[in-house]
C-alpha cells in the first residue's frame, strides 16, 4: 500500500470518527435542552437546574470522549519512540463526584473518581477517593504505560523494545482525623511484561529478545499516635517479587560484529536463558518528632529491612564456531549448558536523628546525624557441560563439565553528620552555612571453590575513607519584591559502588525572583564541576594507570510570566543546559591503547504560551516548544581510541487549542499539534581519515508528525467548568 492510499485510509477513519463525535454532540444537545415541563408533573419542587441529586447524595460529572488523527512524515519508529500517541478514539481527562447533602447514616461524606489517557495514549491513569470524616479514608490509583523503543541507530537497532507496565496503590486510613490514634492499611502492586531487545556474545555478538515477566506486590500496615508530645508513627510490611523473564534465539543467528572481525565469527542456532528471581522484602520504619517550647526541635527516622531471594540463571545453547580467539579450529556446539543456582540475604539499617535549636530569633543551629549500614551476602553453585564435534570431521570431541562453588560478601558503613547555622540579620538580608563530615567502609570477600578438586581463591578487601565538604546559602531582598537566593557547595563525596575513590566537586547556584504589578520575572543559574580520579591496578592485558571521569555542567534559565486580568496570561521562557563529561578508557586496537571518551551537550530550549479567553463562550490556548543541542560541533576525533560523541538534534512543537461552549453543559475543543524532529548523528564522531573503509552509517530518523484532536467535554450536575 503507497503512502498516499494509508493516508487517504486513515482520513476515512478520521472523518467516522468526526462524524460519531458529532452524533454524540446532537444527541447531548438535544437531550440537555428537551423542556422536562412536558414531563409527568412531580410532587416536589424541581431542583437547580444544574444540580442532580440521588439518594441524598450530590452528583458532578464530566466526561471528554474524543478522537486524534495521526500523520507521520518520515521515521515512524522514532516518532513511536518519542510520543506513541496514536490515532483513534480517546477518553480524555474525566472525573465523578458524589457529595452527600447529610453526612448522617450515609456510608461515605464524598466519592471521587478521575480518569485520564485511556484509549489511544500511552500513559492511563485512573484515581479513586472515598472518604467519611471522622471514620475513614480510602485512595486507590491504578496507572498503565506502555513504551515503544525503535530506534534503529543505538546498538544497530537492536536495543528495541515494547513493553507495558501496570501498577497502582491502594491506602485505606482508620481515624484520619485523630492526632492521637490512627490506622494505616496499603497494599501495591507492579506487573511488567513485553520484550525487549539486547545482544549477547558467542565470540561474535549475536542479537537477543528478552522476554519481560515479571510482578511484585507490597502489602504494609501502620500506626500514627502521640504520647508525651512525642509524633509517633510506625510502618511494617513485605513485599515479594517474582521475575521470571527469559532471552530467546529461536533461529540461526550469524551475528554481525563477524563482518569487522571474520577470525571471531560464530554461529548460534538456539539460545535458550532465564533468569528467575524470586525473593521477598520485610521492612519497617520508625519516626518521631517532638518540639519543645519552640526553641528545640527533634526528628528521627530508623528504617530496618532484611531481603532474601534465590537469583538463578539457566542456559542451553547450541552453534557452531571457532574453539576460541586463538584455536581457528571450527566445531559444532549440541549443547552448551549451564546453570547456577544462588541464594542471597541483605540485611539494611539507616538512622537519621536531626536537632534545630533557636538560639534567638534570628539566629538558629541545626544538627542532623545519619547511618547507614547493609552486608549482602550468598553463594552459588555453578556447573556447565559441553557437549561438542568438531566440523571437519564430524567426530565427537570429549564432553567438559566444570562445578565451581562461590561465596561473595559485599558490605557498606557510612556515618553523615551536617551542621549548618542560620542568621537571619534583616527582613532583607540572611545566610546559612555548613559543614558537612562523610566516613566510610567498604567491605569485600570472597571464597571461589571447585569441585571435587582445584585451587581456591580467597579474596577480602577493606577500604575505608573521609570526605569534607562545606556550604554556605544566602537569601537577598533589595525590594519587597525582588529576592535574590544564591548557594554554593563545595568538598568530596563518595560513590557507594562504582569508583571507590572520593570525587571532588564544586556546586553553585543562583536564581532571582521579581513580581512587578501583573509580571513575574525569574533567572537562575547552576554551575556544577565534579572530577573523580581512580587509579586501576593491573589486570590480565589492561595496565595500571590512572582513570579520571570529569563533568562540568552549567545550567542558565530565564522566564516570565504576564497576567493583565484573569482572561489572559503569556508565559516564556529560555534554558541554556553545557556539558562536557570525559573519561579515560583503554581501547583493544591492535594493542591495548589509551584514549578518552568524551560527551558534549549544548542545549538550547524556548517555550512561549498564550492563553486568552475573549468571550464567555470562547477560549483559546497557543503554545510553542523549541528544543535544539548542537553537540559536539565541528569537534572530531583524529584517532579511534579517542571517541567523542554527542545528540545533535532540533525539534519544533507547535500547538493551538480552541474551546467553544455549545451549551451550558456541553463544550466542544478542536486543537492541532505539530512535531518536527531531526537528528545529525551520520558523521561527526571522527574525522574521515578515521573512519574504516567500510563502515556503514545507519540514516537519521527525522521525521513530521500531525496530530489534530477533537472532543466532546460534557458536564452533569454543576461541575466546575
Amino acid at each position: 500500500m503507497t503512502y498516499k492510499s494509508k493516508l487517504e485510509n486513515q482520513v476515512s477513519v478520521i472523518r467516522k470518527q468526526f462524524l460519531f463525535i458529532a452524533i454524540i454532540a446532537l444527541g447531548t444537545f438535544l437531550l440537555t435542552t428537551i423542556d422536562v415541563s412536558a414531563q409527568k408533573a412531580a410532587a416536589t419542587p424541581k431542583p437547580a437546574a444544574d444540580s442532580v441529586e440521588a439518594g441524598g447524595y450530590e452528583l458532578k460529572s464530566t466526561i471528554e470522549l474524543g478522537v486524534r488523527g495521526l500523520s507521520v512524515d518520515g521515521s515512524n519508529e522514532k516518532y513511536r519512540t518519542d510520543y506513541n500517541y496514536r490515532p483513534g478514539f480517546r477518553v480524555f481527562d474525566s472525573s465523578f463526584q458524589m457529595e452527600a447533602k447529610d453526612g448522617k447514616g450515609k456510608p461515605f461524606d464524598s466519592l471521587q473518581l478521575n480518569a485520564s489517557g485511556w484509549g489511544s495514549d500511552p500513559t492511563g491513569t485512573l484515581r479513586l477517593s472515598i472518604d467519611k470524616i471522622g471514620a475513614y479514608r480510602f485512595d486507590a490509583r491504578v496507572n498503565r504505560v506502555t513504551s515503544i523503543n525503535q530506534l534503529s541507530n543505538f546498538i544497530l537497532g537492536y536495543k528495541r523494545a515494547n513493553t507495558t507496565r501496570n501498577f497502582g496503590d491502594f491506602d485505606l486510613t482508620v481515624l484520619p482525623q485523630n492526632e492521637n490514634l490512627r490506622f494505616r492499611f496499603g497494599a501495591s502492586f507492579n506487573r511488567y511484561e513485553g520484550d525487549l531487545g539486547f545482544t549477547v556474545r558467542k565470540n561474535d555478538v549475536h542479537p537477543i529478545t528478552e522476554k519481560i515477566s515479571s510482578t511484585a506486590v507490597d502489602l504494609r500496615a501502620g500506626v500514627d499516635t502521640k504520647v508525651l508530645g512525642f509524633n509517633l508513627s510506625f510502618t511494617g510490611g513485605v513485599r515479594r517479587f517474582d521475575d521470571l523473564s527469559k532471552f530467546v534465539i529461536e533461529s540461526r543467528n550469524v551475528g554481525f560484529a563477524g563482518t569487522f572481525l571474520p577470525a571471531d565469527a560464530n554461529i548460534i542456532n538456539k539460545l535458550d536463558r532465564a533468569y528467575p528471581n524470586s525473593g521477598d522484602t520485610k521492612y519497617g520504619t520508625f519516626s518521631m518528632r517532638r518540639n519543645f517550647a519552640n526553641r528545640l526541635d527533634m526528628t528521627g527516622r530508623f528504617i530496618y529491612s532484611v531481603t532474601d531471594r534465590s537469583p538463578n540463571i539457566f542456559e542451553n545453547f547450541s552453534g557452531e564456531g571457532p574453539i576460541s580467539r586463538t584455536n581457528a579450529t571450527l566445531i559444532f556446539i549440541d549443547a552448551d549448558i549451564f546453570e547456577i543456582n544462588g541464594r542471597v540475604k541483605r540485611p539494611q539499617a539507616r538512622g537519621d536523628l536531626g536537632l534545630t535549636f533557636a538560639v534567638t530569633d534570628k539566629f538558629r543551629i541545626s544538627n542532623k546525624f545519619t547511618f547507614d549500614q547493609f552486608n549482602s551476602s550468598g553463594d552459588s553453585d555453578y556447573s556447565e557441560k559441553v557437549i561438542s564435534r568438531l566440523q571437519s570431521t564430524g567426530a565427537a570431541r570429549p564432553d567438559t563439565f566444570s562445578r565451581t562453588l562461590y561465596y561473595r560478601l559485599n558490605g557498606l558503613k557510612r556515618f553523615t553528620n551536617t551542621v549548618e547555622a542560620d542568621y537571619q540579620f534583616s527582613k532583607s538580608f540572611g545566610f546559612n552555612v555548613g559543614y558537612r563530615y562523610t566516613h566510610r567502609r567498604v567491605v569485600e570477600g570472597l571464597i571461589n571453590r571447585p569441585v571435587p578438586t582445584g585451587t581456591v581463591t580467597v579474596g577480602n578487601e577493606i577500604e575505608e575513607n573521609t570526605s569534607h565538604a562545606v556550604l554556605f546559602n544566602t537569601k537577598i531582598k533589595p525590594t519587597k519584591d525582588w529576592a535574590i537566593f544564591a548557594g554554593v557547595e563545595h568538598g568530596e563525596s563518595d560513590n557507594a559502588f562504582t569508583r571507590l575513590a572520593n570525587y571532588n566537586f564544586t556546586n553553585f547556584k543562583v536564581r532571582s525572583n521579581y513580581n512587578y504589578k501583573q509580571f513575574s520575572f525569574n533567572v537562575s543559574g547552576i554551575i556544577k564541576n565534579n572530577e573523580n580520579p581512580s587509579f586501576t591496578s593491573a589486570v590480565g592485558l589492561v595496565p595500571a594507570g590512572e582513570l579520571i571521569a570529569n563533568v562540568r555542567s552549567r545550567m542558565f534559565s530565564a522566564s516570565f510570566d504576564w497576567v493583565p486580568d484573569p482572561k489572559w496570561t503569556l508565559s516564556s521562557g529560555y534554558t541554556y543546559q553545557y556539558l562536557n563529561s570525559r573519561t579515560n578508557i583503554v581501547v583493544p586496537l591492535a594493542a591495548l591503547t589509551p584514549g578518552f571518551s568524551e560527551f558534549y551537550m549544548r542545549d538550547s530550549y524556548a517555550f512561549v504560551d498564550v492563553s486568552a479567553r475573549p468571550f464567555e463562550r470562547l477560549s483559546f490556548y497557543a503554545s510553542y516548544r523549541f528544543n535544539e543541542d548542537t553537540g559536539q560541533g565541528n569537534t572530531v576525533s583524529a584517532v579511534p581510541q579517542n571517541i567523542i560523541s554527542s545528540y545533535p538534534f532540533r525539534m519544533q512543537l507547535p500547538e493551538v487549542r480552541v474551546a467553544i461552549k455549545l451549551t451550558k453543559n456541553i463544550d466542544w475543543n478542536v486543537g492541532y499539534q505539530y512535531n518536527s524532529y531531526s537528528e545529525k548523528l551520520q558523521i561527526g564522531y571522527f574525522s574521515l581519515d578515521a573512519f574504516p573503509l567500510n563502515a556503514n552509517f545507519l540514516p537519521n530518523q527525522n521525521y513530521k508528525a500531525h496530530l489534530p484532536y477533537t472532543s466532546l467535554r460534557i458536564y452533569f450536575g454543576g461541575a466546575d467548568r
